[in-house]
């Protein structure tokens, strides 16, 4: 242990003689500070600080003056060189390592997480079968004779609202000639069945049933309830005649038996009946969600309801761009269409009520 420790010295020894040497070590005595000021050259010059600088006084202290030489500007810069050369060294060893670069490799194996979905606004009817009803396919408390509707219902209320229901729109079909009509009317000549719904508002479309076309017709109108109170007047025509050949009038109130088996209309001149025909009395609220140019769309926006106890439907409609479809929920009386309407709107959506006015042909069902 002691020869190593000699050795050790010695080197230390040897090392520290080699400095000096080579002047790389800064001189820490007068000895020292002597010499290395007499390796000088006489023709630097000292800093202009430097240049006023007096030797102290004898006995003013213990330490001895140095003679000082002006040295060259070329020192001092040379001086300050090796200084940032040694700092930066410095600062480069202390520097923590830059952190290994991350790529992408495996990234395809981890997939990312799905961004959380706003949660669907529900949207619950409650319909009459659930209530009251006394008639449709869906109302337990249905009577035999009303619980198989023709005109598709399923649910239909025992007492009519006669203050806030309606309107209505009607459905109506073709006319059968009865014998006495084959006899009396001008078959050979274009009829017309107008629906006078008003006093001021005649529909009429062809009379009977044509060649590839529908036996139903849904009037592109709606019947206010009190026009249906006050009396529903249909009339056989000839096309661009005002006269009529045949007629019915009579009030019609929405009862669980009108809505459910609809109106049986006969036609007759005053003396004979010329015609027969069925009506449905419907209703003409729809709560529309959204229209959108396309279909897709519409499915997308049905994504954001969970509805439950009514069937979203898909209409085309007659109107252009953004308008040909729409995505609605009926047909509905009047209230339950507002009550559903609220439900949208508490939730801060939008949502509007029709009558239909302008859809095309069936529906889409899509749940």
């Amino acid at each position: 242990m002691t020869r190593d420790l000699d050795d050790e010295q010695t080197l230390n020894e040897g090392a520290l003689g080699a400095l000096r040497e080579s002047d790389d070590l800064v001189p820490t005595s007068e000895a020292e500070v002597e010499r290395a000021e007499a390796s000088l050259s006489p023709e630097l010059e000292l800093p202009e600080g430097l240049q006023s600088y007096r030797q102290r006084e004898p006995g003013t202290g213990n330490v001895r003056s140095v003679r000082r030489q002006p040295r060259h500007l070329g020192a001092y810069a040379v001086a300050a060189a090796l200084g940032a050369l040694a700092a930066a060294a410095a600062l480069s060893w202390l520097r923590p390592a830059a952190p290994t670069p991350v790529t992408s490799a495996g990234g395809e194996l981890v997939k990312p997480s799905p961004s959380a979905r706003l949660p669907a606004v529900p949207l619950v009817f409650q319909s009459r079968c659930e209530r009251e009803c006394c008639a449709g396919s869906a109302c337990k408390a249905a009577s035999e004779a009303l619980r198989s509707c023709p005109s598709g219902i399923r649910c239909a209320s025992c007492t009519p609202d006669n203050v806030a229901g309606g309107p209505y729109r009607l459905r109506i079909g073709t006319v059968i000639v009865s014998e006495a009509g084959q006899k009396l009317l001008p078959l050979t000549a274009p009829l017309e069945l107008c629906v006078v719904a008003s006093a001021n508002d005649t529909i009429c479309l062809p009379a009977l049933s044509e060649p590839g076309g529908d036996s139903w017709r849904l009037l592109k109108a709606v019947s206010p309830l009190q026009d249906l109170l006050t009396g529903l007047t249909v009339e056989l025509r000839k096309r661009g005649e005002s006269t009529a050949l045949a007629s019915w009038k009579h009030p019609v109130s929405p009862t669980a038996d009108i809505m459910c088996k609809g109106l049986a209309i006969q036609l007759s001149d005053g003396t004979e009946t010329l015609g027969r025909l069925s009506a449905f009395v419907e209703p003409t609220h729809f709560v529309e969600l959204s229209r959108a140019a396309a279909v897709p769309d519409l499915l997308q926006v049905l994504r954001r309801f969970d509805v439950n106890g009514v069937a979203p439907r898909v209409y085309e409609t007659s109107s252009a761009g953004g308008s040909r479809f729409a995505l609605v929920l009926g047909p509905l009386d009047k209230p339950d269409a507002e009550a559903l309407r609220w439900q949208v709107l508490d939730h801060g959506l939008d949502a509007n009520i029709s009558h239909g006015l302008d859809f095309v042909g069936n529906p889409r069902p899509v749940q």
